[in-house]
């Protein structure tokens, strides 16, 4: 008998928002590092009096929920309409930035006065053994990590999001689907700039600087459940936004300007750049202007004798913002024209 390879992958197909956690077809096939399937329940021992000399003589499962993470040690710009949607502000709907091009502009600016119904996906995930099903998966968190290697060779951004969902449910996949076209990001070709209002953000680009960064998001959605006929979650629920911007950076006298000015509001503009889409349009674009108070920097984090220098950490701690009413702001350019 022939060996049969172990054949892995994930599929998505994005829920109508009228009927969230009614499954759909997948409608793309998501190029991933496939990892294990997370269990969505869990069952309770209970140790019953019943005149027998045995430590647990029944038991019950109560309470179903799939929590877990989908990680990307190289990511792609095309990720981002999917993970901002679910995660920021659904509902959104590209514009073309060139006629013709395909260089679709995604504006995820979540509201921090109102709902953001943020858009879910069927999930489906396994092998050629056994696919499964996770219905009305929401995004919880989302880092983004990248950093300059130093002897000219790969900067891949690592991107990784929290997600929940119903429950694991045995599925087959959707057939004929083909791996989405993706564009991979450059720690590289990642820039930043700091200033002092919103208003400006992006204006003082930060050269020489920046060597990694980790960006991490919480968008707020949980998982709420009440006595009802299902033991999966009930609705979603809406939390604050946060975020935190990491940085390590060359210490030199725009470290020490900023470690003067801890406790003092900042906006940062994290961008990662990419090539022109469709030949003549825009370039490929993940950006998120972030307000902030700088929290934290620390002079000779760590030693980088021989590649450069010294190099210090500073932390922008996310904080809305009254003059401009913003906390995240992001834009996305990519070649993905709908979810």
């Amino acid at each position: 008998m022939s060996p049969v390879p172990v054949l892995g992958k994930v599929q998505i197909g994005k829920e109508s928002a009228l009927a969230q956690g009614t499954p759909v077809a997948a409608t793309k096939l998501l190029p991933i590092s496939q990892k294990q399937i997370p269990v969505d329940r869990k069952v309770t021992p209970i140790p019953y009096d019943v005149g027998v000399n045995a430590d647990v003589t029944g038991k019950l499962i109560q309470g179903i929920l799939v929590q877990d993470t989908l990680s990307w040690d190289h990511g792609f710009f095309e990720l981002f309409p999917y993970l901002l949607s679910c995660l920021l502000k659904g509902g959104v709907s590209p514009t073309e930035g060139t006629t013709g091009k395909g260089d679709w502009q995604w504006a995820n600016e979540p509201s921090l006065t109102g709902s953001n119904a943020q858009d879910s996906l069927t999930i489906e995930r396994g092998d050629n053994v056994q696919a499964v099903q996770h219905a009305f998966s929401i995004f919880k968190s989302l880092k983004i990590s990248g950093q300059v290697n130093q002897d000219g060779g790969e900067s891949s951004v690592k991107v990784e999001a929290d997600y929940f969902a119903l429950q694991n449910t045995n599925t087959t996949f959707t057939a004929g689907l083909s791996p989405l076209a993706i564009t991979p990001l450059s720690a590289k070709l990642a820039t930043i700039a700091i200033d002092p209002t919103y208003a400006a953000a992006g204006t003082t680009v930060m050269t020489n600087f920046m060597r990694s960064f980790e960006l991490t998001i919480a968008g707020g959605a949980y998982p709420s459940f009440y006595g009802s006929a299902q033991e999966t979650f009930d609705e979603i629920g809406q939390g604050p936004l946060s975020f935190l911007l990491n940085l390590t950076a060359k210490r030199g006298a725009a470290t020490e300007a900023l470690r003067a000015a801890i406790g003092t509001f900042k906006c940062a503009r994290l961008a990662l750049n990419g090539p022109v889409i469709g030949g003549t349009g825009k370039n490929a674009l993940v950006q998120f202007d972030l307000c902030g108070y700088i929290e934290d920097v620390i002079p000779m984090a760590q030693n980088d004798r021989g590649k450069g220098g010294n190099l210090d950490t500073l932390v922008l701690h996310g904080q809305y913002d009254p003059v401009s009413s913003k906390l995240i702001v992001p834009k996305v350019i990519t070649g993905v024209a709908t979810l």
